[in-house]
């Protein structure tokens, strides 16, 4: 069995992370066919906001959270599905609120209709809230997770954590409960601090701001819990994180950076898929081609020039690809590779995904 097969076969989490243009969301869905044909039930989500994980799979446009089945010929199953930002906190509010009324009282909230649509970080906190639904379903052995091609792609990592601290805060626990009795106490001494946040956000966002957190009175224990979950679920040994590159410069550097975030967050990488890597010609090195080219004639000298050039391709992507896994090994001793293939079309429907899986599946590591 090789190195990714075994963590398809194990793992419970898969997050794969890597930059625009490697073909990172079709690594991740390909992840996934080969964990069915594995005869695992899994789910693979997308926290990316464009719909690349559908087109790949052909699958139409889905409504909010849905999760949609890919017929696939294997004893297990893969479903798919994208993040809705405002759908996962509605149904977070709904999960954790003492009642029904509380719950929409917070969802009618001026203040959370907007965080719930522009905040920047609420994104990355959806993400985390998303997971822990999908690692707690029943129905899936397990998750994986397409983010973003983006330097910022792994910010869902850490937020569970800030979002902790932020309900811990005393400020918003000040805010959280005035009914308890600290308001009309503590409004002279915190008035400094209020005027001041107004400052920023404008006196109507803070009082929707404070009628919101009055609202969620009660609810954020859970919150801080099930952020925490998730936090531990990405630091365990039942998660796995796959780094996608590819054969050039500009991959290979946001790989570098990927690699320097997880070492940086503590968390262990085991894996990299080395993507659209340019096939090999023959037995001779692109210098043989030369002179075989140099020594011939007429369309022979030709086709040894042609191939030169498709050799040296292919073995300065090896040479890149063996830069970079000399680099990670350094903080990451333990790191396997898997090759792929660069396809000869886009790949756009489920015949070049289980392509690329069996690239995947068969490869040693």
């Amino acid at each position: 069995m090789t190195q990714l097969r075994a963590i398809t076969e194990q793992s419970q989490v898969i997050v794969t992370c890597g930059t625009g243009g490697v073909g990172k969301t079709s690594v991740a869905a390909a992840l996934g066919v080969v964990a069915a044909q594995q005869g695992r039930r899994v789910v693979v989500v997308t926290i990316d906001p464009a719909r690349r994980l559908l087109d790949a799979i052909g699958l139409e446009d889905n409504t909010g959270n849905e999760i949609q089945q890919v017929p696939l010929d294997s004893v297990g199953e893969l479903w798919v599905t994208m993040l809705d930002v405002r759908e996962t906190f509605d149904s977070l509010v709904r999960n954790t609120s003492p009642t029904v009324e509380r719950a929409n009282e917070v969802m009618q909230n001026s203040f959370y209709r907007s965080l719930s649509k522009s905040l920047s970080g609420t994104r990355d906190y959806m993400a985390a809230e998303r997971l822990y639904n999908l690692h707690n379903d029943p129905r899936f052995d397990l998750v994986i997770v397409d983010t973003p091609p983006s330097r910022n792609a792994l910010d869902f990592l850490e937020s569970p954590e800030r979002l902790a601290r932020f309900l811990k805060h005393p400020i918003v626990r000040f805010l959280v409960a005035p009914s308890r009795g600290g308001f009309r106490i503590a409004n002279a001494a915190m008035q400094p601090v209020l005027k001041a946040i107004s400052g920023i956000v404008g006196g109507d966002a803070l009082t929707g701001a404070a009628a919101f957190l009055r609202a969620f009175d009660g609810m954020e224990t859970e919150f801080s819990r099930r952020a925490l979950a998730v936090a531990a679920t990405l630091r365990s040994d039942a998660t796995h994180f796959v780094i996608v590159t590819a054969p050039a410069t500009d991959a290979l550097t946001e790989a570098d950076h990927f690699v320097s975030e997880l070492s940086r967050l503590r968390i262990s990488l085991r894996h990299v898929v080395a993507n659209r890597m340019p096939p090999t010609f023959g037995v001779l090195t692109a210098a043989e081609e030369k002179e075989q080219a140099r020594v011939t004639t007429s369309d022979l000298s030709t086709a040894h020039s042609i191939i030169a050039g498709l050799c040296e391709d292919a073995e300065n992507a090896k040479t890149g690809i063996g830069a970079f896994l000399e680099r990670t090994q350094v903080l990451f001793p333990q790191l396997n590779i898997t090759y792929a293939n660069e396809m000869p079309a886009d790949i756009h429907d489920m015949e070049s995904i289980a392509i690329l899986a069996s690239q995947l599946a068969v490869h040693p590591s």
